[in-house]
């Protein structure tokens, strides 16, 4: 994977687990990143007008834009439950060290996209990496995939997501070579939105959207973390441009360690040594994803 999209990827790692962290402080996630979404849009709407009239669409390109659009509102729900029931550093390490397995199966039937040796090591212990961070001692003095609360639930929504993302991502590869990759992300922000509104923007989601306008501290909160969602994923789709979705998918696992650290020392969630043995494992992937073809 060359140095280009592998430093696109490492900042949009950065800036998708700081709205990650957001969402979850939340006691609302699914209307708060609602309000994010929307939120986005706002920051982003000069960019959007002022690319659109030279932007490149091609006809086929509402089939990949609805796509998306779909996929990313189930993602927003399963991740929203998940974030119901389960913490920040157990939630977000398995939804996306799910992904990048499900992302190669993935890209390898829809794309016929292949990997070499070096990069599925890579993408093996990126995603052990991940998933280390997940695991803690259970009371037979084994390792177990454990949630504080919620548990099972909380497991089935987060491995959810992982398939929501690697759906969503072989989607955008082919989708951002019929849009450019700026439109792309807004048009398809404005459908996820409009097709999540319904089911998530009521009784106390309403209520959360109205105190958030009326709280000047809040709003901005939630424009600084719009600004960073919808640039984390701009920076995906230019990265989707230059390397295979398998790589990209895989090197954004390094959010998960960013995410669990947010989740220990500001959530005060515990697995300190889980989490450091998880983020070794991944920077060793890491490493070997930069050599990989």
């Amino acid at each position: 994977m060359e140095l280009i999209p592998l430093g696109l990827v490492l900042i949009s790692a950065l800036l998708h687990a700081s709205w990650n962290y957001f969402a979850k402080g939340s006691d609302e996630p699914h209307a708060m990143i609602w309000c994010v979404m929307t939120a986005s849009l706002l920051v982003y709407a000069p960019i959007f007008l002022y690319r659109l009239p030279s932007a490149k669409f091609a006809p086929d390109a509402w089939i990949y834009l609805l796509a998306t659009g779909v996929l990313h509102a189930f993602y927003i729900s399963t991740l929203g439950m998940a974030y119901r029931t389960g913490e920040l550093s157990k939630v977000y390490p398995l939804a996306r060290g799910s992904a990048p397995l499900m992302v190669t199966a993935t890209a390898a039937l829809f794309l016929g996209e292949r990997i070499s040796y070096m990069g599925g090591l890579a993408i093996v212990l990126i995603t052990a990496g991940i998933l280390a961070a997940h695991l803690e001692p259970g009371e037979d003095s084994g390792w177990r995939f454990s949630f504080r609360k919620g548990r099972g639930a909380a497991v089935g929504w987060a491995l959810a997501t992982g398939l929501m993302t690697a759906l969503y991502s072989v989607v955008d590869k082919v989708g951002v070579t019929r849009v450019s990759p700026e439109i792309y992300l807004y048009i398809m922000n404005v459908l996820t939105i409009l097709f999540v509104a319904p089911f998530h923007l009521n009784g106390a989601g309403a209520a959360l959207a109205r105190s958030i306008v009326r709280d000047r501290r809040l709003l901005l909160n939630v424009l600084a973390a719009g600004a960073f969602m919808m640039g984390s994923y701009g920076l995906l789709l230019f990265a989707l441009q230059m390397s295979k979705v398998s790589y990209v998918v895989a090197a954004r696992g390094v959010s998960v360690i960013l995410a669990a650290g947010l989740g220990v020392f500001l959530l005060k969630e515990g697995g300190q040594r889980q989490k450091l043995f998880g983020a070794a494992l991944v920077a060793t992937g890491l490493i070997l994803l930069t050599l990989a073809r």
